[in-house]
This record gives structure tokens, C-alpha cells and sequence, in this order.
């Protein structure tokens, strides 16, 4: 599936990856949101790896869509976690927490 700014690949066993980029408005979050879940559902997921190696820094308003996407996730009983993230991300993202983000992080997609 492709939106605007984004792909999402089915890798097996209930398991997806999203990869963002540069094209990904998070200002139009409900639209894309919507999408995103109804594809999660209809494929049965259980986990999405978000890929946030060309993510070069998470700010406020990322972080929102971030914590957002992972709620409604957890809604629908979908793990998600953050994979490849760069350290310049990492460092912009732990300013802003108050405490542990919504979502799981890991150096990179499980095999």
C-alpha cells in the first residue's frame, strides 16, 4: 500500500513496515491514519515496524503523529515499533519526553 509519503509492506506472519518519506504530511494525519489502519486490520497485523532511518529529527509536531499512530495502533491491538532510528532523532525525541513514549523502539527490524 502506498499513500502519499508513505509505504506499508506486508513482511510475513502479521508483520509490517512502514516507511515514511519526505512526501509524508502529518498535518493531514486523520486521512492518512484511516488508511493506515484499515490496511493494518484488513492484513491482520499484530506489528508495525516504523522506519525511522530517513527520519533525520523527530520534532514536537512528529512526535505527536508518533504517539498518535501508536495509540490508535494499540487501539486495534497492533504493536508498534520504531526501528533505525538516527541518533539525532533519538537525542531531539528524549528532550521531549516526560516519560516512556507510546511506542516500543528497537535498532532494527526482528528477523
Amino acid at each position: 500500500m502506498s499513500l502519499a509519503g508513505l509505504h506499508l509492506t506486508r513482511i510475513g506472519q502479521g508483520r509490517f513496515l512502514m516507511e515514511p518519506n519526505e512526501g509524508l504530511d502529518v498535518s493531514q494525519r486523520d486521512e492518512v491514519l484511516i488508511a493506515i489502519l484499515t490496511r493494518l486490520q484488513e492484513g491482520q497485523a499484530s506489528l508495525v515496524y516504523y522506519d525511522l532511518g530517513n527520519v533525520p529529527l523527530v520534532d514536537e509536531v512528529y512526535y505527536g503523529w508518533l504517539a498518535m499512530l501508536a495509540r490508535a495502533c494499540s487501539a486495534i491491538n497492533v504493536r508498534m515499533i520504531c526501528v533505525q532510528m538516527q541518533p539525532t532523532a533519538a537525542f531531539a525525541l528524549s528532550s521531549m519526553l516526560q516519560g516512556p513514549p507510546p511506542f516500543e523502539t528497537a535498532l532494527s527490524v526482528e528477523t
